[in-house]
């Protein structure tokens, strides 16, 4: 765990500060992590009625593996990232339809884990996106993990690059296009009962790859061509829960750099979002609306994911290059930073992966 900020509670920000016993502070570090994390299930426990093990737990990190086809999920503290906590891809056994769905997963681009109650039994859902295939899955509660609960199939000039939950239920998709300059993000009724969870609108965004809901601000974030932000179901808009619509607030029309790939709440900070482009690494502030870099090593290139990890102060990226071939945007590299000045803190390696996206896999919105 060399340089990996997992530390929780004064203990062991003390033991952190006896730099002449490292060794030590390192393992105590963790075992108070575990500690946290224990208590934050005991927590869980009591408000779910559900043991720890069934729900995703901060700080985890998951990875669309383009070489398994899996998303797959791991644990910072772990040395070797040899084993998952959990892996997942459509099934038939997870109720995925072997001749309509199976066949339009192939390269999975995003993943985010949810707190969300609207589908029956459930505590926490999934969702994940394939180049054709977006879908919502069972991630707790009373069924088999990973379980469809909703599900989309697209041509195959559409390749979708991210997807949110609402915390309605309904959910919107992103879709970068197969050429410039297509793409679009998607509103979906996926709340609803079959049929009527099809019910949609598109909204035309060049190169859209990345979608966010934000809490604290109710509204819809959105990164392409340029940085949206939207409201959803506003009066302005004429939506409702059965027939969702988006209300185009704001268009940030220059980024820093030209090409969003991804974003990503600051956990720590409400005012901020992070955003990546083919360019760089950003901090975008929204009281103000205006962009800065992230600093150090933290600020680079192409980077195709980037994510905080909650009180860890620690920036989860993954950009192209290391150890992998498959294709020319994966890497089989996690990289760990400082968020307050960038400094490199660790990486995890994943043998033989094509990860795209390497996040936190952290349940709640912010």
């Amino acid at each position: 765990m060399k340089n990996i900020n997992i530390m929780a509670g004064t203990s062991c920000l003390r033991v952190l500060r006896v730099h002449w016993i490292f060794f030590t502070a390192i393992v105590l570090a963790i075992s108070c992590k575990r500690q946290e994390a224990a208590i934050q299930a005991e927590k869980e426990m009591v408000s779910t009625g559900k043991p720890q093990t069934e729900l995703a737990t901060c700080c985890w990190v998951s990875i669309t593996n383009q070489a398994t086809r899996k998303v797959e999920v791991y644990d910072p503290a772990d040395a070797s990232w040899t084993t998952p906590k959990w892996s997942w891809m459509p099934a038939t056994a997870l109720s995925y339809n072997a001749t309509s769905e199976l066949p339009l997963w192939d390269t999975p681009t995003d993943v985010k884990v949810r707190n969300n109650t609207v589908f029956a039994n459930t505590a926490q859902v999934i969702t994940a996106t394939s180049y054709r295939l977006a879908t919502i899955a069972r991630y707790t509660g009373t069924g088999t993990r990973g379980q469809k609960l909703w599900v989309m199939g697209f041509n195959d000039t559409t390749r979708l690059h991210a997807m949110e939950i609402l915390p309605d239920g309904n959910s919107v998709v992103a879709s970068a296009g197969a050429a410039w300059p297509q793409g679009w993000i998607r509103i979906y009724s996926s709340s609803q009962p079959s049929p009527n969870h099809g019910v949609n609108t598109q909204y035309y965004f060049i190169s859209a790859h990345a979608v966010l809901w934000d809490q604290t601000h109710q509204v819809l974030w959105a990164l392409g061509n340029e940085l949206r932000k939207y409201g959803y179901n506003t009066p302005r808009s004429g939506g409702t829960i059965t027939n969702p619509k988006l209300d185009l607030l704001t268009s940030y029309t220059v980024l820093p750099s030209a090409w969003g790939h991804d974003l990503a709440a600051d956990v720590n900070n409400p005012d901020q979002l992070y955003l990546t482009t083919n360019g760089g690494v950003y901090i975008f502030h929204i009281s103000t609306g205006t962009f800065s870099d992230v600093p150090g090593a933290a600020q680079d290139t192409f980077v195709k994911a980037i994510s905080s990890q909650p009180g860890q102060n620690t920036l989860v990226e993954t950009k192209p290059g290391a150890g992998c071939t498959l294709n020319n945007w994966c890497t089989s590299v996690v990289n760990f930073y400082n968020a307050t000045n960038g400094a490199a803190a660790g990486s995890r390696t994943v043998s033989g992966a094509a990860i795209y996206k390497g996040k936190t896999f952290d349940p709640n919105y912010y």
